[in-house]
């Protein structure tokens, strides 16, 4: 019982991080948020821990502060004079974004507006963000595998001998290995690219 505990849990989180770094990729391309410009006033680094344990190292993380301002223009470039949605056109004072690099002030980028924060879509953002998602996917085939036969528990049944209980045979076991395997190949890839590793 406490290895399908184990598992429940990892497909909520699988389902809750993927699914909410999966709906914030469509502000890379325009779909969702308000494009707009931040003027940066001040940009600071900080450094965050990351890693194991046994290697914890210091990340430097670099943020800028100005002012947003949203594009007046619709998706196809025409003025939104009603600004029906409260959205285009807006203007956020003391935005913070995390950027990568100093920036003189001044400074305009190019940012979009999520729901909850001010995002700089680029490059390392995208393989950070697909990353996530290919993490989340491994948690979720975790989840479902430690489901389906009870791996997890502390008495409960060794690897191997799960991994032959999987209910639906080679198929099944296929399909769980192939998804895992991919998503895991996945998130290795963009985060090395990302920089991270």
């Amino acid at each position: 019982m406490a290895g399908r505990g184990v598992g429940a849990g990892l497909v909520l989180a699988g389902l809750f991080f993927g699914g909410m770094t999966a709906k914030d990729m469509g502000y890379a391309n325009g779909h969702r948020g308000d494009a707009g410009t931040l003027t940066v006033q001040d940009c600071r680094t900080q450094f965050d821990r990351v890693g194991s344990s046994r290697h914890r190292h210091a990340r430097p993380v670099v943020s800028c502060t100005g002012t947003f301002r949203g594009d007046r223009g619709d998706r196809n470039g025409r003025e939104d004079r009603n600004n029906r949605n409260g959205r285009n056109g807006s203007t956020v004072e003391d935005a913070t974004v995390e950027t990568g690099a100093k920036f003189e002030p001044g400074k305009q980028l190019a940012v979009q507006k999520t729901d909850h924060k001010v995002v700089l879509i680029d490059e390392q953002w995208i393989w950070r963000s697909l990353a996530i998602v290919c993490v989340s996917l491994c948690a979720l085939v975790a989840g479902v595998f430690c489901l389906l036969t009870g791996f997890g528990a502390r008495r409960g049944p060794a690897f191997r001998d799960a991994w032959r209980r999987v209910p639906g045979g080679t198929a099944v076991r296929a399909a769980l290995a192939g998804t895992g395997g991919l998503a895991a190949l996945g998130a290795g890839a963009a985060l090395l690219l990302d920089g991270i590793v």
